[in-house]
């Protein structure tokens, strides 16, 4: 057990539901791997979470008590929720990761193989460390991207598929909702810079109404566990990757979503691409949106979308 006066140099936050049975059975190992070591883990918390968005309310009490990293198991709704802790709290702690969720986006993008529990443990219990960027919109910080219209209703949708697990969920529930979504409508705002330039339909009006089936903010690469929805995006070039897909017909919408596996949909017409720091949407009525996975209710219908270059110590091997 840590050292009741001193606080534990790694707190280990665990979410068993994620990957739809996969955390239970990592956490299992990990309960496991620290007895046989007790030596090693004299100085180390597990705790595990007993409802959604827990790890949130974890990871700001461990932060707020000096730990030095908190090891996050769980996939990318645990890795955003213990992230907005650590950066609630002043963003001194290191963010490690465990993955055992259903699509583990921020891994990929980060390059971090950590499906083994002990690579992974090896890795929190070192000192490397890599300063990655954090987006904000509506006071939600996000570490791999945010949606609006399609991509959430798509999350919303895979809370009631419970019978598949890993990228053919979301796989699954993105086919049923091609043909039944109907779209919105808002303006967007993009800020100007030199770097976010990409291709000539970027160049069009820096602010326009018009009927969307997506816009997603990505940080990160990849979304769904499988969907290359920026191919280039990078986590630590201080820039937001605003991906926006224009309404079209159901057939259309299949063409252009069967292109994402491989990121090809960004040659769609339907489909621009800019880079930026920041970015403004208005919509006529407060939208929902998801990051990293979890669904939120936007406070106001217009929101601002800002990146936050560097704002997170991810910890690396």
């Amino acid at each position: 057990m840590p050292d009741a006066q001193r606080p534990p140099s790694l707190v280990v936050i665990a979410n068993p539901a994620s990957g739809r049975g996969r955390g239970a059975r990592v956490v299992r190992a990990l309960e496991a791997r620290l007895a046989e070591a007790r030596s090693e883990s004299a100085n180390v918390s597990l705790q595990l979470t007993n409802f959604p968005g827990e790890e949130q309310v974890l990871a700001l009490e461990a932060a707020q008590e000096g730990a030095h990293t908190i090891l996050a198991v769980g996939g990318d709704g645990t890795w955003g929720n213990v992230a907005r802790g650590i950066l609630a709290a002043g963003g001194t702690s290191r963010l490690a990761l465990l993955a055992a969720g259903t699509g583990n986006d921020l891994s990929f993008a980060t390059g971090l193989d950590v499906r083994d529990v002990d690579t992974a443990l090896a890795i929190a219990r070192g000192s490397g460390e890599r300063r990655i960027d954090v987006g904000e919109v509506d006071g939600v910080h996000f570490v791999n991207c945010v949606g609006f219209g399609f991509d959430a209703e798509v999350v919303r949708e895979t809370l009631r598929v419970t019978w598949l697990r890993g990228h053919a969920v979301y796989l699954l529930t993105a086919a049923r909702l091609l043909f039944g979504y109907s779209g919105f409508e808002a303006q967007l705002r993009v800020e100007e810079d030199n770097r976010g330039i990409v291709g000539t339909r970027a160049h069009g009006p820096p602010a326009a109404t018009m009927r969307h089936l997506a816009v997603i903010v990505a940080n990160g690469p990849r979304i769904g566990g499988g969907f290359l929805i920026s191919p280039n995006a990078a986590v630590d070039d201080g820039l937001l990757d605003v991906v926006r897909v224009a309404d079209v017909s159901p057939w259309r919408r299949a063409v252009v979503f069967s292109g994402a596996p491989r990121g090809t949909h960004l040659n769609a017409p339907e489909v621009t691409l800019r880079r930026a720091p920041s970015l403004t949407l208005s919509f006529a009525t407060p939208p929902s949106f998801e990051a990293d996975g979890e669904l939120h209710q936007a406070r106001s219908s217009t929101l601002e979308v800002r990146c936050l270059p560097g704002a997170l110590r991810l910890a690396v091997p």
